[in-house]
């Protein structure tokens, strides 16, 4: 891969219905280049928000704040050229129904496996509409863990289904 290509993979994160839904699914985006890194995602999360998450009952608001599993999404790295070869991941959000009220956080929780190494992501950071630097890597990494967390859910978010797309871009610098 050519210094300022990418390779994207995304996942998605919906989220409120009737009684308010928050859901995050993975799409995988397969693109091959010859001699390029890629990146590939699978996974996601779907939180549904009701009653039940009142903080006291029937009155009361709602809990603000919500978090996937720790293995929510798993990102995958191979085609390196060798164990050296550098790459970082960016990370986005693109909004289908969205709510201004929602911030979502994303970190990495695992290291992954294989000959490489990546250093970075292990505290939540905000995904905005514009990349940002997740995690940078050398070599190829399978089984890369990572979480997400929502903030902003309140009785005053009219009840819908919200979704966004979280997208992943290896970058080979």
């Amino acid at each position: 891969m050519k210094p300022g290509w990418s390779r994207d993979s995304t996942t998605s994160a919906p989220g409120l219905t009737g009684r308010v839904l928050f859901l995050v699914v993975l799409l995988l985006l397969a693109m091959t280049r010859v001699e390029a890194i890629d990146i590939s995602a699978t996974g996601g999360w779907i939180e549904t928000i009701d009653a039940s998450d009142l903080v006291s009952g029937a009155g009361s608001n709602l809990i603000d704040t919500y978090e996937s599993a720790s293995d929510a999404t798993v990102i995958h790295i191979s085609n390196c050229v060798d164990k050296f070869d550098q790459y970082r991941v960016d990370v986005r959000r693109v909004d289908g129904t969205w709510h201004a009220d929602f911030t979502l956080y994303v970190q990495r929780t695992s290291n992954g496996s294989g000959e490489g190494t990546i250093k970075g992501g292990q505290n939540y950071f905000e995904i905005t509409a514009t990349d940002s630097e997740f995690f940078s890597g050398k070599g190829d990494r399978s089984n890369i863990n990572v979480q997400y967390e929502l903030t902003g859910m309140s009785i005053s978010v009219s009840p819908n289904i919200y979704s966004t797309t979280v997208v992943f871009t290896v970058v080979d610098i």
